[in-house]
């Protein structure tokens, strides 16, 4: 009787850990995981510094269709995320020259992300930081992943937050229709 109950206990925190762990990288229904922005708004305008010294401007990008990621070194299902972002999206895309992307670290340092890709050179879309939270501040409260579509226009033509394997199909299908679009 004890075993089984211990047994039980046991099963009960994971499946609780599991719940505290996982909760905010699925599609979260806590108002914090909302977005701030909605598809067919203006995108933000943000300005970040990116890994190789390069300064990403979604005002310098405006008249190409952009993929903006959010993401962590810390968070599983990012790193799940990034070799779909690199295999179907950055390589299928990156010579074209009305396309550009950026991955932007949340609450990460530049040192950070640095190390990150020494040890994973794979990755070669470019990668930014935002240490203090400003600029993510503009999109949500919390949740990553977290990616967006932007047409030539400026306006957000997909938004998702969280990671399913069906997600990368989604944001390739909203890339095409925006090349494709005037």
């Amino acid at each position: 009787m004890a075993t089984k109950r211990v047994s039980f206990l046991k099963s009960a925190i994971v499946a609780a850990a599991c719940l505290v762990v996982l909760t905010p990288y699925g599609r979260a229904a806590s108002d914090s995981f909302k977005p701030l922005t909605r598809v067919g708004e203006a995108m933000p305008s943000f300005t970040v510094k990116e890994l190789s010294g390069s300064t990403f401007s979604m005002a310098r990008e405006r008249g190409k269709v952009v993929v903006v990621n959010f993401w962590a070194t810390w968070c599983p299902p990012c790193r799940l995320e990034m070799p779909r972002l690199e295999r179907e999206i950055w390589d299928k895309y990156q010579s074209n020259p009305g396309f550009a992307m950026v991955a932007i670290a949340r609450q990460q340092t530049e040192a950070t992300i640095a190390g990150f890709h020494k040890a994973h050179v794979e990755f070669t879309y470019p990668l930014a930081y935002d240490p203090a939270r400003k600029v993510y501040a503009k999109f949500a409260d919390a949740g990553i992943p977290r990616s967006y579509v932007v047409d030539k226009h400026g306006r957000i033509v997909f938004q998702s937050v969280g990671y399913q394997a069906g997600d990368i199909q989604k944001l390739n299908r909203a890339v095409e229709k925006a090349l494709a679009a005037r």
